[in-house]
């Protein structure tokens, strides 16, 4: 049921608009003139709320707030898309937008020809044993090859054959790299033969440098927070993340693809670094490699040490394990020498450590904990040596009053150069999750409790400047807050609702609570998403949540959003959240 303050907040915004001259709002499309791909595109608009909306001459449904959706099939190369609102007194307003599909490249029958090439499309640095793989589209049906300018020429490539077996016109080849192979920023060339006489040649974008002499290299981390990435694939949240490291470790750079460099960690795994956080370091200076020392445990009143012995900093990874509750340290270029590992009685909340020397050059340890939570983690070095410090859950004295001694960090997503997601109405993302975070903040304060505010106006603030803020301030819990939005292919009315989202399985439990809490506001069910890819879900220091209220692209999601008693009833829920999940794993 909608609250009584809506009620008054739309009938208001009804009078307004219904005394107001018509207007009409297109927020999507954006353009007059559009590019297309796909078959269909989504509209999102708003006009007085007394007027009736078409679509391509269709009615569609006006919300109580104004907003309009509904989807633009595109059926042939140009179409028209028509949108017009009009209000009781006949009057009306109509915009036209054009949709452009763009013309697709055509070749006479017959002709040879190379229509792209899409490896390598950035400069490479590469050694002894690798494989330079060389992709493109032609002519269906041939046999082209390719050569590397100063290396080999002549290089057959196949054609990638459909399940019918016809021939799709993409072709791949490979060359595996030789010992006495040398050169730099070679060109790969492309050459599809017409007859003995004539070709058809194309060059790749991306150059090759074969650096016997130089490869493997070392280069040491700089820069705050670096990080490794667990390949090249990559999307609008960035590459997969091996994981974060700390200034000054030392790695094996044995690669290089456009501006990542290939990492060898062990003989059976490597990361990609971007070159932004390495300063290669001269071409003698020796590989990475030390043994490992004794391991000693200890501990304070709020957390646990273990300190890893170790000659020199090496790079490493971490994952949390919860069945048994254990955090696992990968140490690369490590081996054994661990023959003592000390626990001492201070380190109360540490089971056992073990210590395995898992591959060559990685080195495991394992440290099983006694809570049944994890609380947050932080890898580092003092010296050389490695200092995992573990989190203790809190101690909570007064279960009614569980969050009283903690340090809550709220994120308001987006700002100033991100505005996020849109709403028919105009609605912006950055607006509303400030409005939101600044409630929650309010109705912390009130009872006592400290709080942390990433960004408290409309300010541009880096990801890396909020991380690095939460992270210095040592904060317990810390909750992301935004709006959702579709993409410009789907159907606004029909995807709505509320979800959570995680990137550790150690912090999936205040995620599962928080979406159970926000599912009691009556939202609809979007789900819970683990191992995502956010850079303020990237921390490892505090259990950590983002929440996606609701969806600003369904014209019923987004007013509960324009509610300023919906953004008290979502304050409210998410320290429900936070109560809950400090109440269910306080020290006991």
């Amino acid at each position: 049921m909608k609250s009584f303050v809506l009620l008054i907040f739309l009938a208001a915004q009804l009078y307004s608009q219904s005394t107001d001259p018509l207007f009409l709002r297109i927020v999507l499309p954006e353009k007059d003139t559009v590019n297309f791909s796909s078959s269909r595109h989504r509209i999102a608009a708003s006009t007085n709320v007394t007027s009736r909306a078409f679509i391509n001459y269709k009615e569609v449904k006006v919300y109580p707030s104004g907003a309009f959706v509904g989807m633009h099939n595109l059926t042939s190369d140009t179409t028209v898309l028509h949108i017009a609102v009009f209000n009781p007194n006949g009057d009306s307003l109509y915009k036209d937008i054009l949709f452009l599909k763009p013309i697709a490249k055509t070749y006479p029958p017959g002709e040879i020809y190379i229509d792209n090439i899409s490896f390598p499309s950035e400069d490479s640095w590469v050694m002894t044993d690798d494989i330079i793989e060389v992709r493109m589209r032609g002519t269906p049906g041939q046999q082209p090859e390719f050569s590397i300018d100063g290396v080999e020429s002549g290089i057959p490539m196949r054609e990638l054959t459909a399940k019918n077996g016809a021939g799709l016109g993409s072709y791949v080849g490979q060359y595996k790299v030789r010992s006495t192979d040398k050169c730099s920023d070679a060109n790969v060339t492309v050459k599809m033969s017409r007859n003995f006489f004539s070709s058809e040649k194309a060059t790749a974008k991306g150059k090759i440098s074969i650096i016997q002499d130089s490869l493997p290299r070392v280069a040491e981390l700089t820069g705050k927070r670096p990080f490794l990435n667990a390949g090249l694939g990559t999307d609008r949240l960035g590459g997969a993340k091996l994981g974060f490291l700390t200034e000054g470790v030392r790695l094996v750079v044995s690669g290089k693809v456009g501006t990542q460099y290939r990492v060898k960690l062990s003989n059976a795994m490597e990361g990609w670094l971007p070159q932004d956080f390495a300063q290669l370091l001269p071409a003698n200076t020796s590989l990475p490699y030390t043994l490992t020392g004794s391991i000693v445990t200890s501990g304070t009143d709020t957390e646990d040490v273990v300190r890893i012995g170790l000659g020199q900093k090496v790079p490493y990874t971490s994952e949390q394990l919860t069945d048994p509750m254990a955090l696992v340290v990968n140490i690369y270029g490590a081996t054994s020498n661990t023959n003592w590992i000390t626990h001492n009685l201070s380190a109360a909340g540490i089971q056992q450590v073990k210590a395995t020397q898992v591959g060559e050059q990685q080195f495991q340890v394992t440290i099983y904990l006694k809570q049944t939570q994890h609380w947050g983690y932080d890898i580092g070095f003092e010296g050389t040596t490695m200092r995992v410090r573990i989190r203790r859950a809190p101690l909570v004295a007064d279960t009614t009053k569980p969050l009283s001694k903690l340090l809550i960090a709220i994120d308001a997503g987006h700002g100033i150069g991100s505005e996020g997601a849109k709403g028919s109405t105009g609605t912006i993302e950055k607006n509303y999750t400030l409005a939101i975070a600044k409630e929650l903040n309010a109705q912390l304060t009130a009872k006592g409790i400290r709080t942390l505010m990433t960004r408290e106006t409309d300010s541009n603030v880096t990801m890396t400047d909020r991380a690095d803020k939460v992270i210095n301030a040592n904060v317990h819990l810390f909750v992301s807050i935004h709006c959702n939005s579709i993409g410009e292919t789907s159907d606004a009315e029909l995807v709505k609702g509320t979800s959570t989202y995680y990137r550790y399985p150690g912090f999936k439990p205040l995620a599962d609570i928080m979406y159970k809490k926000m599912l009691s506001l009556g939202l609809a069910e979007w789900g819970v998403t683990g191992n995502f890819n956010f850079s303020l879900s990237g921390p490892t220091q505090f259990p950590n949540v983002l929440v996606e209220t609701a969806f600003l692209s369904n014209p019923e999601d987004e007013m509960k959003l324009l509610d300023p008693e919906f953004h008290k009833k979502v304050a409210g829920k998410i320290i429900e959240g936070l109560e809950e999940f400090t109440r269910s794993f306080r020290q006991p």
